[in-house]
């Protein structure tokens, strides 16, 4: 493949989708980095493979550059793609997700918390980890999937100003996969 090579395909969402490395240079690629061609090409065919539309944001590619001035790439899928895929799903019957904190001040001290939605109390609360929960009609038991932040947050953009929005998304995106493999 040359940089004019074209990819098409049609992306789960119904849209035809082409790309280019130009296309992807442009509009998709974030962060610091210059990603390989090879990384660029392999980052288009895992969207053709995987039904994936970049610019409908299901998809992001991202590209670091670390301190050895080598690139470290990302292939990110959204979880706004988990999510409409899994209610489009017959069994589908909702979700639940929140975080996890160490209360540190107040009548709670010492006590895990498991707290729906991202509410993480300044000077009360410490993050620990974020949890969520995929309903089928199909299953008595809902697929549940909890995470640490430590594991997960690598210091970077999003992770600095917003990690309790963060750490639920990977949760939720975990049972989202749990719930239907298939899919993912």
């Amino acid at each position: 493949m040359g940089s004019n090579a074209i990819v098409e395909y049609t992306a789960s969402d119904g849209v035809d989708v082409k790309l280019t490395p130009a296309i992807v240079a442009r509009y998709i690629v974030t962060g610091s980095g210059e990603p390989s061609e090879r990384d660029v090409y392999s980052f288009m065919m895992q969207c053709r493979a995987r039904g994936l539309n970049p610019l409908a944001k299901d998809c992001y590619m991202t590209s670091y550059r670390n301190r050895d001035g080598s690139t470290s790439v990302s292939v990110i899928v959204s979880k706004d793609y988990f999510v409409r895929t899994a209610t489009k799903q017959p069994d589908y019957d909702g979700c639940r997700a929140g975080v996890v904190v160490g209360v540190v001040a107040g009548p709670q001290k010492g006590e895990i918390v498991y707290r729906e939605g991202c509410l993480v109390v300044p000077k009360r609360d410490r993050l620990l980890g974020g949890w969520a929960e995929v309903f089928s009609k199909n299953r008595t038991h809902p697929s549940r999937a909890e995470v640490s932040l430590e594991e997960y947050d690598q210091h970077r953009s999003l992770w600095k100003t917003k990690p309790a929005t963060m750490i639920r998304k990977v949760a939720l995106v975990q049972a989202i996969r749990e719930a239907y493999p298939e899919q993912f």
